[in-house]
């Protein structure tokens, strides 16, 4: 049994993570989950010290929880432990490797964790041939995000490369840890500035409603995880990515506002609604020294959409510049804090502030070429929904355009649905790059208004 080090509050996103945890069990969708595709000979006993040596680095690698007789919440960083690499060769079977990697591998990152116990971050290690590995990493969200799940893929191939080089491993100790920042942003919570940050809050959600995807005209419920979220892909050319870039510097916002632009409109038209709210994930590490830190500093913002008085997509880029950059002025304040301490309009049937997610996704990391002729390469994660009904997710890679995919919950969209959804962003997405100067009732996008449910 490894041995306690610090017992230190939780950090309200924690608290919030570790609820939702327990409500949902063995069915949470917590899980930040990367693959890495090694060609070439992989030295097993490195790999295994280069994982020990980032749970070293990184104390929220081995952090577990605690709820005090209080009703507090805890994090107990504990003294590291070698971490438990599982190699295994990939079986045969009538379906390619990949496909049989991905199924196993979606298993692996399936399994519950056990949040008082640990360990929170799990690897194994699959030998599709002699020089042919694929190293698999899954970590509970209540410890990471998307940012560190980058950065550790990064610090392990530098471990591994020094190590395999039979050199002393030597990084940058990380300059903060995680808990220094929880222990901060409780104390933060208590300040003036924070009460400020909950008031634009309350003031800018007041009255807001859900937006009410329509359910398929016959639902199909099916347990959680029981069956894979359906998807469909979006991908715009290089040529119709550069345009879309250049109509935003033209009226002084970014890529990012105008794909949430375009996103926000398919789903006004799409819905029938004109005021509704939709939720992106921002990195919260607003400081230097928080961006070599492992831990689960990403929050997310809800935007309130106004798509009232039949604006074109250019008037909408207007109103959801604004919005955006209002929003990133207060996103220091915990998503769970914002959405309890506003009057929106809560219904049973319509339970969420914002059931629908968009993200504008940083491009893999590069594939990488090790000395000995070695290649490490991220390999893309499958598309998920998450907690969500609805996710989008894009990247824009240089040279290649815009690629990324629609994922729902299998109870909530068929998939040709969301192959709907999926070409209507593509359309109104080609329309915002030619100029945008059409109204949104005049968009190609198929009107599904929600019916009405009563009690």
């Amino acid at each position: 049994m490894p041995r306690d080090l610090y017992v230190l509050p939780a950090s309200p996103g924690q608290e919030w993570m570790w609820l939702i945890h327990h409500m949902l069990r063995d069915a949470s969708p917590y899980v930040i989950a990367g693959m890495v595709r090694v060609r070439g000979r992989v030295d097993p006993g490195a790999l295994r010290r280069s994982l020990d040596l980032l749970v070293e680095r990184h104390e929220a690698l081995r952090t577990v929880f605690r709820m005090d007789p209080s009703g507090e919440l805890s994090q107990v960083i504990r003294q590291a432990e070698p971490v438990d690499l599982g190699v295994y060769d990939v079986g045969g079977g009538t379906d390619p490797a990949e496909a049989r990697i991905r199924a196993d591998f979606q298993r692996f990152a399936g399994r519950p964790f056990d949040l008082a116990r640990g360990p929170l971050l799990r690897a194994c290690l699959a030998r599709v041939g002699p020089e042919d590995h694929v190293l698999g990493l899954a970590v509970h969200h209540i410890v990471s995000d998307g940012w560190s799940m980058r950065l550790m893929t990064s610090e392990l191939t530098e471990l591994y490369l020094q190590l395999a080089a039979g050199r002393v491993p030597e990084l940058p100790e990380p300059p903060l840890q995680y808990a220094d920042f929880a222990v901060w942003h409780r104390e933060w919570l208590d300040s003036a500035p924070a009460q400020e940050h909950l008031a634009y809050w309350s003031r800018q959600l007041d009255g807001a409603t859900p937006l009410r995807l329509p359910p398929d005209p016959v639902p199909e419920p099916v347990p959680p995880g029981a069956r894979p979220a359906p998807s469909a892909a979006v991908r715009l050319g290089p040529a119709t990515t550069v345009a879309l870039t250049e109509t935003a510097r033209r009226h002084g916002a970014s890529l990012f506002m105008l794909l949430l632009t375009a996103y926000a409109a398919t789903l006004a038209r799409f819905t029938g609604q004109q005021d509704f709210v939709l939720t992106v994930p921002v990195a919260g590490r607003s400081r230097e020294e928080l961006t070599r830190t492992v831990g689960f500093f990403v929050n997310t913002l809800p935007i309130r959409v106004d798509a009232s008085g039949g604006p074109t997509l250019l008037e909408l880029l207007r109103r959801v510049r604004l919005s955006c950059l209002e929003a990133y002025d207060h996103q220091d304040l915990p998503y769970e804090r914002i959405v309890r301490g506003a009057a929106w309009r809560r219904d049973r049937h319509h339970p969420r502030l914002g059931p629908a997610m968009f993200a504008l996704r940083v491009p893999l990391l590069a594939p990488r070429r090790l000395p000995g002729g070695v290649t490490v390469e991220v390999l893309e994660p499958p598309p998920t929904a998450g907690e969500m009904d609805l996710l989008t997710e894009v990247t824009e890679t240089p040279g290649q355009g815009l690629h990324g995919y629609l994922a729902g919950q299998a109870g909530i969209f068929r998939p040709d649905t969301l192959n709907l959804l999926a070409g209507s962003f593509t359309d109104v997405l080609t329309i915002a790059a030619t100029g945008g100067a059409v109204p949104l009732d005049e968009l190609p996008v198929p009107v599904r208004a929600v019916q009405r449910q009563s009690g």
